[in-house]
């Protein structure tokens, strides 16, 4: 092939690559734009005053309804229920303010960083775990399904892992748009974090990452391997760097 074609060639590939992105990007906007007109719509068609309603975006997009207005404890109640049963939303929830960090808030326990060995052995009790099973979620949401039993097994294997950091890793299939695919896996992940610190695992052991349809276990798109691609995955590494020439 001459050195012209190549050239064009590449030129082609890499500006289909980016249309791509940056279609993926909208797609994602688009949806979450989506999500706030319905909001008000809600708002309105319930004859609800005094509130406002948009959807999360930063530190990036989410599927997940802020509230603000001077309501009583049970209109809130009410008004985000309604807010949660518009299709595609995730979660509601009122806006309450930034935190104000309070000097009576004790520290998080700092543990000393684990051994490689140890590190293993957990990975390898987790691995044991969920050999053959998933963490369970209602279709197309971030809210985990009743039957999870999963869960209350690996919360049981993670305690007694100190001084490691649990990567809790949320994947989806190739379907969709991938910036969409990206804010469910994050809100999942983040799903999966919250269920596991009321089980007892310690929250400073624990970071949600969401990793949408960018690693698939099988990159085609079909029943059987969609449902290996949606996935939920524990990592486990140190919790700091370990000490030179230690294990």
């Amino acid at each position: 092939m001459e050195a012209g074609n190549k050239i064009l060639i590449g030129a082609a590939l890499t500006a289909l690559l980016a249309w791509g992105s940056h279609s993926a990007m909208n797609g994602g906007v688009k949806f979450v734009d989506g999500l706030d007109a319905k909001a008000q719509e809600a708002l309105t068609s319930n004859a609800i005053a005094g509130v406002t309603a948009a959807v999360e975006r930063t530190p990036q997009l989410r599927r997940i309804i802020i509230l603000s207005g001077d309501k009583t404890d049970a209109e809130k109640a009410d008004i985000i229920a309604k807010m949660k049963a518009i299709p595609g939303v995730a979660d509601a929830r009122w806006n309450t303010g930034p935190v104000v960090a309070s000097a009576d808030i004790a520290p998080a326990k700092v543990e000393a960083p684990a051994s490689k060995e140890a590190i293993a052995a957990c990975q390898q009790d987790i691995n044991k775990v969920m050999a053959g099973k998933t963490v369970n979620f209602q279709s197309g949401s971030a809210y985990l399904a009743e039957n999870n039993s999963v869960l209350d097994e690996v919360a049981a294997a993670l305690k007694p892992c100190a001084g490691m950091a649990v990567e809790v890793q949320g994947h989806t299939d190739l379907s969709g748009v991938a910036e969409t695919n990206q804010i469910l896996s994050q809100e999942r992940a983040e799903r999966v974090v919250a269920a596991l610190v009321a089980k007892g695992v310690p929250k400073e052991r624990l970071t949600a990452k969401g990793y949408g349809s960018t690693q698939p276990l099988e990159n085609i798109r079909s029943a059987a391997a969609n449902a290996k691609n949606r996935r939920t995955v524990f990592a486990i590494a140190a919790s700091a760097a370990a000490p030179e020439g230690g294990n």
